[in-house]
């Protein structure tokens, strides 16, 4: 199979799911995702998405290292990159969701999407499961170009 897309969304999910050694913990929303992606020919949204979930925990993981580090400089610049990641990673989610049932959009809403302190735990949780399938993603084009 050359097309990620053609793939079952539970085969995707658990490919990834390997590839995170057993840590997702979003399992249900990645399949959701995936799945909107596929029904609404999103596939380039949906790895945008994928991109900016990486870049986010890229910078999180900065940020969360950082505690002293006087090394790292620019901490200001990078907690402001941080902030609009997550602001650009809750856009991409809402404009993939947006011809899903509403029953669904009021899940990620009430779940991921709501300013509240649980909701962004759910986010970065959600947000490192996506890494995880970037991960996968580019692992899959990889070996495809073999």
């Amino acid at each position: 199979m050359n097309d990620i897309y053609l793939m079952k969304p539970e085969d995707f999910v658990n490919e990834v799911e390997i590839i995170s050694k057993s840590k997702l913990k979003r399992r249900l929303e990645l399949l959701r995702i995936f799945q909107l992606a596929i029904e609404n020919a999103n596939q380039k949204e949906f790895e945008e998405l994928l991109f900016s979930a990486k870049y986010a925990m890229g910078l999180m993981r900065i940020l969360k290292n950082h505690s002293g580090n006087s090394e790292i400089k620019n901490i200001e610049e990078i907690k402001k990159d941080f902030t609009s990641t997550i602001e650009k990673t809750t856009g991409q989610l809402r404009h993939i969701l947006r011809n899903s049932n509403n029953e669904l959009r009021k899940h990620f809403d009430e779940n991921f999407l709501e300013f509240s302190q649980q909701n962004f735990s759910n986010l970065i949780e959600l947000l490192s499961d996506l890494e995880f399938a970037k991960m996968y993603l580019n692992d899959f084009k990889r070996n495809q170009s073999k």
